[in-house]
């Protein structure tokens, strides 16, 4: 924390403390509204009194079973109502939630286990057998029949007890997991519902994995405002087209996308000039930076009775503390050279702003409040160093964001840039130290560097170059596969370069403003193709992945990530009039090989850019 600057301005909460915790104030809607549609997976309709009635249960196994007050639980999770009532059962026991992503390595799990001292986990989801072999684990069944040992009253959490452990996206190693209290998540959800103004007649769309905590942005303002949460498997399968006709289908009026996904929304909305689903009236944003173009030309196309919200907030500041309206005729003016703001913070965020330098206006930002977390786990060190008090500002407790931002005139805040290295990619935080730790135990490698890098069709990438040992031969493809077994998917380079050596800085440190893929080779030269359909499919791989692109060549060999999928995936369908899915450009990873899903029955197809009106369903060609 500084210790030789003031603060140059200060905004303190007007919020108090919230009087209850999240499982208790979900009683209290379960109570008024029992007939009410909690939730909605792929069509099956949960009422809110079966979805209690099944967190009870789940709950009084966990009691029977002697979990403690506090006591860290994992959770096997992915998108499914199964999950979501998981969690809420272990809240609900009194426990505190620690969501696992069955997809991630092995090893990363273990890590998480052992770090939280996990000694039970729901399977709310296949867990693989590696994670838990040989460690002294009871697997509790979620939602078990009654039987012996489930009929002990579910504990009632502390206000300031722990609610849930959730790891940052850019740990890497002993696992980082962040410490979210009951007061800290029943605060910033019920911020959230009061400024979505989230009601009974909202169907809010779950989109977010629940492994981040977005997922609680969705989640909890969803469920506290007697709403319905929206689970829909064609939302999710990385298509605009999927995403719109399951927001169609279901009547889903809330959406919380990651910007990266947002740009392919309006890419989407541009080209083909579809007007959105009518039934929406919010679409909220985050996890990286706005670029203004996207914002003008969303609220050329869209109409102002959809608001359009730039969220900001970090994991150790709970859901969200900074949003701004985007939508209308301010959005319509935003300047290319002027950043897009971030915002105001909500009502109970406190926050400070230390200058950079006396006099500047770009100033690191510090968050405080009741909606702050409580630290990390099992790393005092890290805690203190990101956690405590600013001198000037009080004796208060606030993180340390890391973020530097400008304040404008009206009060909003622009984020410009960070203090250390950490990079957002696709709305991860990604910490290229950790990525260069895990290539240097690669045993061909001699350095490394990683960094971000802004791509020709939008967002950021990360990147890395390597030196390989004397004799020994690398390539990009090689080393991607490498780091999967060892890594999150977010956390592997999509682009490589191979060099003899990197360039250095006078004082021995890595350049790390000179370096610039060198993607010669990776991914294969123009080829001449005879046939028209793989031709054109070449060319749109190659736009899309910024790079030339051979017919034979690997779309995820080359780069591609679920981001660049996605957009691949639409204007595959605005050029051919048909819809693919991940799961088609899974098992059909080249031009060649996706050019017989594309053919069209005549040539006159060819030209067509889409269906005639409506959203549809997927179809193959």
């Amino acid at each position: 924390m500084p210790t030789n600057q003031a603060p140059v301005h200060e905004e303190a909460p007007s919020a108090g403390p919230a009087a209850a915790v999240v499982i208790d104030l979900l009683e209290e809607v379960v109570a008024r509204t029992p007939d009410a549609v909690a939730l909605v997976e792929n069509g099956t309709v949960i009422d809110y009194r079966t979805l209690w009635r099944d967190v009870t249960a789940t709950a009084s196994a966990l009691v029977g079973d002697g979990v403690a007050a506090g006591e860290p639980v994992g959770v096997a999770v992915q998108r499914s109502a199964t999950g979501i009532g998981a969690l809420l059962a272990v809240l609900r026991a009194g426990g505190a939630y620690v969501p696992l992503d069955p997809a991630d390595p092995p090893d990363r799990l273990r890590d998480i286990v052992r770090t939280c001292g996990l000694r039970r986990i729901v399977p709310a989801a296949p867990l693989p057998p590696a994670v838990t072999a040989g460690l002294p684990l009871r697997i509790i069944e979620p939602v078990p029949a009654p039987g012996p040992g489930t009929a002990a009253a579910p504990l009632r959490p502390a206000t300031g007890g722990l609610a849930y452990i959730i790891h940052t996206s850019g740990s890497t190693g002993p696992a980082k997991g962040v410490l979210v209290g009951h007061r800290a998540l029943a605060t910033a959800a019920t911020a959230l519902l009061e400024s979505w103004r989230i009601g009974p007649g909202d169907r809010f769309l779950s989109f977010a994995a629940p492994t981040w905590d977005t997922s609680g942005e969705e989640t909890y303002p969803t469920l506290l405002g007697g709403a319905t949460l929206v689970i829909d498997r064609q939302a999710t399968d990385g298509t605009v087209t999927g995403l719109l006709a399951a927001v169609e289908r279901n009547g889903v009026t809330v959406v919380d996308l990651p910007t990266s996904f947002w740009y392919e929304v309006v890419d989407f909305l541009r080209t083909t000039r579809r007007p959105l689903p009518p039934s929406l009236r919010l679409v909220v944003i985050g996890g990286e930076e706005v670029a203004a173009g996207p914002v003008r030309a969303w609220c050329e196309l869209v109409p102002d009775r959809v608001r359009l919200v730039n969220t900001y907030g970090q994991t150790e500041t709970v859901l969200v503390t900074h949003q701004a309206e985007l939508g209308g005729a301010a959005g319509r003016r935003l300047p290319d050279d002027v950043p897009v703001p971030i915002g105001r913070p909500l009502p109970h965020v406190r926050q400070v702003l230390v200058p950079t330098a006396p006099g500047s206006p770009v100033a690191e930002l510090y968050v405080g409040g009741p909606g702050l977390s409580l630290g990390y786990r099992a790393r005092p060190g890290a805690t203190a160093q990101r956690f405590g008090p600013v001198p000037g500002a009080g004796g208060d407790r606030l993180f340390r964001t890391g973020d530097l931002v400008t304040a404008g005139a009206d009060g909003q805040l622009a984020y410009v840039g960070r203090v250390d290295r950490q990079l957002k990619i696709r709305g991860h935080r990604v910490e290229p130290e950790a990525v260069e730790r895990a290539l240097l135990g690669h045993p061909g490698l001699v350095a490394v560097a990683a960094y971000g890098i802004d791509a020709a069709t939008g967002g950021r990438r990360l990147a890395a170059a390597v030196v390989p040992r004397s004799g020994t031969a690398v390539t990009g493809p090689e080393l991607a596969a490498w780091l999967h077994d060892r890594l999150p998917a977010h956390l592997v380079p999509t682009r490589w370069s191979v060099r003899t050596a990197l360039p250095m800085l006078p004082n021995g440190k890595v350049d790390h403003a000179a370096l610039a893929p060198d993607d010669a080779g990776d991914g294969g030269g123009p080829a001449v193709v005879g046939d028209p359909v793989v031709a054109d499919v070449t060319a749109i791989f190659s736009r899309v992945l910024d790079r030339s692109h051979g017919p034979d060549d690997d779309f995820f060999d080359a780069g591609g990530d679920s981001i660049l999928a996605a957009r691949l995936i639409s204007r595959l369908y605005r050029r051919f009039d048909v819809e693919l899915t991940f799961v088609d450009l899974f098992e059909w990873r080249t031009p060649r090989g996706l050019a017989d899903l594309l053919r069209p029955a005549d040539s006159a197809a060819a030209g067509h850019t889409g269906p005639a009106d409506g959203w549809t369903e997927p179809r193959h060609g």
